[in-house]
């Protein structure tokens, strides 16, 4: 009888101590795994908007390719809008280093939006087929370079790693395991 007391009071000990734990208010694994999550989706969607391809320049037609080009600019810069967008609401990171992660993200992104919007910008004020021409020599090295990105500048610290290992969104994005 007594073995049976001492067991039961054990197992309340227990209960209450994983319930005290849950009520600290300190994020949980399934948490941080989310947030992992939420940032590797706005990293990966950052990759597909770079990974359409710059229309081709055409000298035979250069108002067509103006405007594909102005089409391109508009998409790609919006799609990164929205990605910085993503990511500065992921403030508050539950996981140790994750603000850090984020602010290189949104670095990254702004880096390569902010000129795309510039080129666009330019190419909107002179319809010359030279001004076309130029925003398109521009453009492309600057897409190639954010696609071989891929990611943040900084290289992630071990316990953001040790998270987004474990988020499913994290898996097509190689920046950010680690």
């Amino acid at each position: 009888m007594l073995r049976a007391d001492v067991l039961r009071a054990a197992a309340l000990v227990t209960a209450v101590g994983a319930l005290t734990a849950a009520c600290t208010g300190a994020p949980g694994d399934g948490e941080k795994v989310a947030w992992a999550g939420r940032l590797c989706a706005a990293v990966g969607t950052a990759d597909a908007v770079l990974a359409t391809r710059p229309p081709t320049a055409d000298p035979a037609d250069p108002a067509a390719l103006r405007a594909a080009l102005t089409a391109y600019l508009g998409t790609v810069t919006a799609g990164l809008d929205q990605v910085v967008d993503a990511a500065g609401q992921l403030r508050g990171s539950p996981v140790p280093g994750g603000d850090a992660v984020l602010d290189s993200v949104e670095r990254g992104y702004r880096g390569l939006r902010d000129p795309l919007r510039a080129t666009m910008t330019t190419l909107s004020g002179d319809p010359s087929p030279a001004a076309t021409l130029s925003a398109l020599a521009d453009v492309v090295p600057r897409i190639t370079a954010g696609t071989a990105a891929g990611g943040p500048a900084a290289a992630p610290g071990p316990e953001f790693t040790r998270w987004s290992q474990q988020a499913p969104e994290c898996a097509h994005v190689p920046a950010l395991r680690g």
